[in-house]
């Protein structure tokens, strides 16, 4: 049987991987709330490609992107806005 090897997932390697495939995301916000082991993840994503396009569907773009990590994580906290969504919202992340 093939041994497959798990690797601890970190806020850096998430928000690397989305801004790499979700270029251009004008912010990505990822903060780790598991107290250091990798397992529960707050994530804020605000792009200009989420103009028109409805919540669920942005998050199933995100969690796309990022379905390897998932398999390792056990909870995960998503926004997805768009630019103008950010604007109103960014006071609450500063």
């Amino acid at each position: 049987s093939r041994e497959e090897r798990v690797t601890m997932v970190t806020a850096e390697d998430l928000k690397a991987k989305i801004v790499e495939k979700l270029s251009p995301a004008d912010v990505v916000l990822v903060s780790d709330e598991s107290d250091g082991c990798g397992a529960k993840f707050s994530v804020v994503v605000v792009c200009s490609a989420f103009e028109g396009v409805p919540l669920l569907d942005r998050q199933r773009i995100v969690n796309e992107v990022i379905k390897e990590e998932m398999k390792t994580i056990h909870a995960l906290s998503m926004k997805t806005w768009t630019p103008a969504q950010w604007e109103k919202k960014k006071a609450n992340y500063q």
